[in-house]
């Protein structure tokens, strides 16, 4: 699986590279951004299992220690009554020795009762050295969680520390596209982080005249200067997605549709930010999604306004999260 992962988000990014696509690619394309999701949310659900991991050893170790406290007090308690024993046993043999000179008739018992006395000091013995045993195999087996816990401690803390580190990262990307975008508030822009993702959505209103698919003086713009900030963050993937809302699009030419129409406006919107910053294009992919992911499902004018956008999805590079997850 830690495998798939890698080679999950290497198939995203290599299908993503295309910037017109055609319904089957897009169909293709979707599946395997939300496969590129679904392997992300397992690296979060694998960090829930180390930390339940953790949870349940922990218990474990608290369990040995009780056991082995408990059996070195067994311990203690036997050699108390063997170092008895071998008191009274001492005393038996002196009273034997004694009653031996005056009372021969008394020998049978005497010897009987130190016969017993003897039994009793070999059966303390045996279960003392039985004890003994157990004692160093619970030891034993008290070290070895102790060592798991620790190794399971140290690769817990090793992704949380990058998952914070991406968390920060991402919410510095979104301060710093927030402050180059800040001349564009109330014009139909939006800028928020969901899923480890920042996402800034742009109102069709904001980016292009109507039913045309190249970006106004305003649009060209705002796209400016996202492109200087994305130009410095290098380790950072932009998906830009065009949607449409659910009026159908009576075009001509090239653009017969609404999935024409979005793919169209997410390519401009593509060019524009190579066009005006030094980027990689091996970061930028292009998609469009038509009318069929609304954020506002009523039928109104309004609603309509708000699903007519444009979404340019950036993602961090998370190559060292998936790398620490496939050496473990």
């Amino acid at each position: 699986m830690k495998k798939n992962i890698i080679i999950s988000v290497s198939i995203c990014i290599a299908v993503l590279l295309g910037s017109c696509v055609t319904k089957q690619k897009y169909n293709e394309l979707q599946n395997q951004y939300k496969k590129c999701q679904a392997d992300l949310t397992f690296a979060n659900s694998e960090n829930v299992d180390y930390s339940n991991a953790k949870k349940q050893l922990t218990a474990q170790v608290e369990a040995l220690t009780k056991e082995s406290e408990q059996l070195k007090k067994d311990t203690l308690s036997l050699s108390r009554r063997l170092r008895q024993s071998e008191r009274d046993l001492a005393k038996a043999t002196k009273d034997y020795d004694d009653l031996l000179k005056d009372f021969t008739r008394l020998n049978a018992n005497n010897q009987s009762q130190m016969n017993d006395l003897l039994s009793n000091i070999d059966r303390y013995k045996d279960e003392l050295s039985a004890k003994e045993k157990l004692l160093n195999a619970q030891q034993d087996s008290l070290d070895q969680a102790k060592v798991e816990l620790a190794v399971k401690e140290a690769r817990l803390l090793d992704m949380q520390n990058i998952l914070n580190q991406k968390d920060a990262e991402v919410k510095a990307l979104k301060d710093k596209v927030t402050a180059a975008l800040k001349g564009f508030e109330g014009s139909g822009l939006n800028v928020y982080e969901k899923d480890g993702k920042v996402y800034v959505s742009m109102e069709d209103k904001l980016l292009f005249p109507s039913a045309s698919w190249e970006l106004n003086a305003q649009g060209l713009n705002a796209i400016k200067k996202l492109a200087s900030v994305l130009e410095n963050e290098k380790d950072i993937f932009v998906l830009i997605e065009g949607h449409t809302d659910n009026v159908p699009f009576r075009g001509n030419g090239q653009v017969k549709d609404n999935w024409d129409l979005s793919v169209m406006r997410a390519t401009s919107v593509v060019e524009a930010v190579l066009q005006n910053g030094n980027i990689e294009p091996v970061r930028l992919s292009a998609s469009g999604r038509s009318e069929y992911l609304p954020i506002d499902s009523d039928n109104t004018p309004e609603a309509r306004a708000k699903n007519r956008r444009t979404e340019i999805i950036l993602t961090p590079n998370l190559d060292q999260l998936f790398q620490l997850i496939q050496n473990n």
